[in-house]
């Protein structure tokens, strides 16, 4: 039996991220029936009992591979480990590409709410080096994966522009043996979504409350309404603060609650505290609150009323597959989300919430406030929550990867016209560096740009400051001048008035003299 080493895409800490936990969990599925091991680009990594996890340099990997067979890749992971690369054309591995986030759409989202000069090349660099990316990684694969069948009919068509699709490669039926889906997971029921690590001793799970009575502007009765995820480009959370002005008016008690990173703000989320800020909502109705730690997100979705995702109408929802509602699925979270992706199709399949169109947010507050407004809206849909999470377990999902990794084949044009195949897979490999080389000047314009924008609105408050305080100081002395000369004139008719009126002022004044 094959030994598989995934390469993970992000590095693994503590910090709860997406492609972090599905290869975590993939990881932990191979392993129950052969030799895994995951390379992880950091070396502060957790551990697990049942696979190995390392950070090696460039010049250690020769040993990591030849104690493996099958390497499993997602992003920028043999951009990384050139080595990987060189490995797979000596042709003693099989690689297997991970094609579950559709980056360059993705992409095409990023750049909308940035408005510097240098953004649009440095968006049109990005695309150049991502599509390059997934052109090196498309021509050497043996076997991929993705997210939903919709995807995979995009990848099909990404394979057959390729050459991909040919007599060597076609299986006689639907190309499963090329391509297959793998979505994200849930993890077993009574098994926490994530653990770092996930020893034997793990203590049992706190269920002390992390929302309410707990966040700040959050009391215990209130109702929570998650946004369960980042605040990325291609969502739209501007559209929910709006609704969030209806709703609070049918339901006082209603609370949008955001995470967000010390690590990384996207410029999107400046958007939304501004929105919140300029509706009077937030700090009240519109929440903001640090990333939770991962032992506490299960509690935190249970602990939520509605589980809420929004989008756009546009190219990347359509071939999205939203991790935050699979999130809400297992844990029996009660859903409002924008209609357009595949996951929304099945929250209103089979009834699990509400789905409304992009950008409504009428429809959006009428949704959010029918569901609060239930009387057990969690409990009422447990038995279909129950049904759809099943269909998304681990152990389930991620059976087309555990058929291939126990007796994994090679695609059938690999090995054709070879000389040909590694001159492109070269030149893609060298057009992604070099557009990413472009791509870090571009980003280092901007924010040279962004430093001298500041620089120079600094520079012009302080002037501005300046001369307003040599005009204040102006009308003071010019106020307090003539406040002097007012008092004295004062004193002088006060003093005239006396000496008229005093009947022995006069004397007074002759005796003293």
């Amino acid at each position: 039996m094959s030994a598989v080493l995934l390469v993970a895409p992000v590095p693994i800490t503590t910090h709860r991220t997406g492609p972090a936990i599905r290869y975590w969990e993939l990881a932990r599925v191979l392993s129950a029936g052969q030799k895994v091991s995951m390379l992880a680009p950091n070396v502060d990594h957790p551990t697990h009992p049942q696979f190995s996890v390392c950070a090696c340099a460039e010049d250690e990997l020769d040993s990591l591979l030849a104690a493996h067979q099958v390497i499993v890749v997602q992003g920028p992971g043999l951009q990384r480990h050139p080595r990987l690369a060189q490995a797979l054309a000596a042709g003693q591995h099989y690689l297997v590409v991970d094609l579950y986030d559709p980056i360059t759409l993705e992409q095409l989202e990023i750049d909308k709410v940035v408005t510097t000069s240098a953004v649009p090349l440095r968006g049109r660099w990005l695309n150049v080096e991502y599509t390059a990316l997934l052109n090196e990684q498309i021509r050497l694969g043996d076997f991929f994966l993705c997210a939903t069948e919709r995807q995979r009919d995009y990848w099909l068509g990404a394979l057959a522009a390729l050459g991909r699709v040919n007599q060597d490669t076609y299986d006689r039926s639907d190309l499963r043996r090329l391509i297959d889906v793998v979505p994200f997971g849930l993890p077993a029921p009574g098994r926490p979504p994530v653990s770092w690590p996930p020893l034997p001793e793990q203590p049992q799970q706190d269920t002390r409350p992390v929302l309410k009575g707990v966040l700040p502007g959050i009391a215990p009765g209130d109702r929570v309404i998650l946004w369960g995820g980042g605040l990325w480009e291609w969502l739209d959370p501007l559209t929910p603060i709006r609704a969030m002005a209806q709703v609070r008016i049918a339901d006082p008690t209603a609370r949008l609650v955001f995470f967000e990173s010390a690590r990384f703000q996207p410029p999107i989320a400046g958007q939304v505290r501004q929105l919140a800020a300029d509706m009077g909502l937030l700090g009240r109705e519109v929440v903001f609150a640090e990333w939770l730690r991962p032992e506490q997100w299960s509690n935190c979705l249970l602990e939520a009323d509605v589980g809420l995702s929004f989008h756009p109408a546009s190219i990347e929802t359509h071939f999205a597959f939203r991790t935050r509602l699979i999130d809400y699925i297992g844990a029996g979270l009660p859903i409002v989300t924008a209609a357009g992706d595949v996951l929304s199709e099945q929250v209103a399949a089979c009834g699990l919430g509400y789905v409304v169109e992009p950008g409504d947010a009428e429809a959006l507050a009428a949704a959010l406030i029918a569901l609060l407004a239930e009387p057990d809206a969690r409990r009422s849909r447990q038995a279909a929550f129950h049904q759809v999470a099943e269909q998304y377990r681990w152990e389930r999902v991620a059976a087309p990867l555990v058929r291939y990794c126990r007796e994994p084949w090679r695609a059938g044009d690999v090995e054709s016209n070879v000389y040909q195949h590694w001159q492109q897979v070269e030149r893609d490999r060298l057009v992604s560096e070099a557009a990413g080389a472009w791509r870090r000047v571009a980003e280092i314009e901007t924010q040279h740009q962004d430093v001298a924008a500041e620089r120079d609105r600094v520079c012009q408050q302080a002037d501005d400051l300046a001369r307003r305080l040599q005009h204040s100081e102006t009308q003071f002395q010019a106020a307090m001048n003539g406040r002097v000369m007012r008092l004295m004139s004062g004193m002088q008719r006060a003093m005239s008035r006396w000496q008229r009126r005093s009947p022995t002022a006069g004397q007074g004044a002759g005796e003293e003299s």
